[in-house]
């Protein structure tokens, strides 16, 4: 048995609201996941205009069983997860699992990185994770990975950054310093 404290409680609702500040941010409409979908994704959303699901944390979250229901829907997942929690407020960082060509990649520890409101969102890994980056354009027509980073200087990536975490947190209502 796994015990929910109420700090998992706070994280879990922390985590839906930044999924859905983050699907009405890139122009996505997700709808309660259907009864015909694996029942671990039953407390998620999904946008089928982009066959994706919005997931968010929670303590009882199984990563295999994740990843069984991308392969068997054939649908890509973003993840939603608060890095911590203190007060009111909560980092957030996103994880992907693509089905593409039948099988399942993940991609963790991503962060937005946004040029300016309005434009394109990308989700890039953490610049301070060591491994090659990877960054991802996420917009009405879905998740696509891209052959570059989307930014030309170490200036661009720092404001980029900042812009996405500053215009995230606005989209969620603020309540994030």
């Amino acid at each position: 048995m796994i015990y929910v404290s109420e700090e998992d409680r706070k994280r879990t609702a922390l985590a839906k609201e930044a999924a859905r500040a983050f699907a009405g941010m890139v122009g996505w409409m997700p709808m309660p996941c259907t009864s015909t979908m694996p029942s671990v994704l039953a407390d998620f959303e999904y946008a089928d205009s982009v066959n994706t699901v919005m997931a968010h944390w929670q303590k009882k979250l199984s990563l295999t069983g994740l990843i069984k229901a991308v392969a068997e829907c054939r649908t890509d997942l973003l993840l939603v997860e608060p890095s911590h929690v203190s007060g009111k407020q909560a980092g957030n960082y996103i994880s992907l699992l693509l089905c593409r060509d039948g099988e399942v990649q993940i991609v963790t520890g991503l962060c937005p990185w946004l040029q300016e409101p309005g434009a394109p969102i990308h989700l890039v890994t953490n610049p301070d994770g060591g491994d090659e980056m990877r960054a991802f354009m996420v917009d009405r027509s879905g998740i696509r990975p891209l052959p570059t980073l989307p930014w030309s200087t170490a200036e661009a990536e720092r404001l980029g950054f900042w812009i996405a975490r500053r215009h995230w947190e606005l989209a969620i209502g603020g309540h994030y310093a």
